[in-house]
């Protein structure tokens, strides 16, 4: 059995990621740590918004509302085991919290949608915090980039990425990489949703199966953009749903193979999704 520690955010896509992580009999979540600067939110947001004046507004309201499509039933019918402990954003640098880390002592460290973790807390757990990136290193890095990714119309970079934490922004050295799986007619929140699915699935499987990780050899000399919060406009929001309205879905499924083969990724043979 692994014990582990986690370190997330609050939305609903989070409180399912941890919960799913408890429920699994080879894991055994010691403490998981939740950056909360709100009260969680488990119910529809109304989407009465003007669509001209605040598209944005409408696609985060859309976004959450589609998570409680995908999630809600696991939150609400899954006894919570993860012994959640909240903590202000960035709060997880804090002597007194890495000094608890360090005391408890799992056998890895799981991340997923938290703040940036100082070096005092990776050089403890060297090779033993291991980070989602929810994006294609080194394709995209930062933050957002399964949006930007949308924005820019590249569904071949949209997916997620596991790998070891590191002091750098999404460039520890790369475990496994998985492209989201993509359906005609999709919306943007269905394409992420599903993706958080399928990598909850693969990151109990790395973990149960932690020892089984071989080192891979980079294959790609790609070198992507680093995005930042602030990056995420209105203006980029409204490109998004136009691409989705001329078709990006149809245009990438026709020519999925080709990016496939153009833009390796580096995978973990027990963990490749199929």
């Amino acid at each position: 059995m692994k014990n582990i520690v986690i370190i997330t955010s609050n939305a609903i896509r989070h409180n399912y990621f941890k919960i799913m992580l408890s429920h699994d009999k080879s894991i055994n979540v010691l403490k998981t740590y939740v950056e909360s600067e709100d009260t969680f939110n488990l119910r529809y947001k109304s989407n009465e918004i003007d669509i001209l004046d605040d598209k944005q507004s409408l696609h985060f309201n859309a976004r959450h509302n589609t998570e409680y499509d995908f999630f809600s039933d696991t939150i609400e019918y899954l006894e919570d085991k993860s012994n959640s402990k909240f903590i202000k954003k960035n709060e997880i640098n804090d002597t007194s919290i890495i000094d608890e880390i360090i005391a408890i002592n799992p056998d890895l460290i799981i991340t997923y949608g938290c703040s940036i973790i100082k070096p005092k807390l990776i050089n403890a757990f060297k090779n033993r915090i291991i980070n989602v990136h929810l994006g294609l290193s080194p394709y995209y890095f930062g933050s957002g980039t399964n949006f930007h990714c949308l924005v820019n119309d590249e569904l071949q970079f949209e997916g997620y990425t596991f790998m070891y934490m590191d002091e750098g922004i999404d460039t520890g050295e790369i475990i496994h990489q998985a492209r989201a799986k993509i359906l005609p007619f999709d919306n943007p929140h269905q394409i992420g949703n599903r993706l958080i699915k399928h990598m909850t699935k693969d990151f109990i499987k790395l973990i149960k199966n932690f020892e089984l990780i071989k080192k891979q050899k980079e294959v790609t000399d790609y070198k992507g953009k680093t995005y930042r919060s602030k990056d995420a406009t209105k203006s980029l929001t409204l490109q998004l749903y136009k691409n989705f309205e001329m078709g990006s879905v149809i245009k990438y499924l026709k020519q999925q193979n080709v990016f496939i083969e153009k833009y390796p990724l580096i995978e973990q043979s027990f963990l490749k999704v199929k």
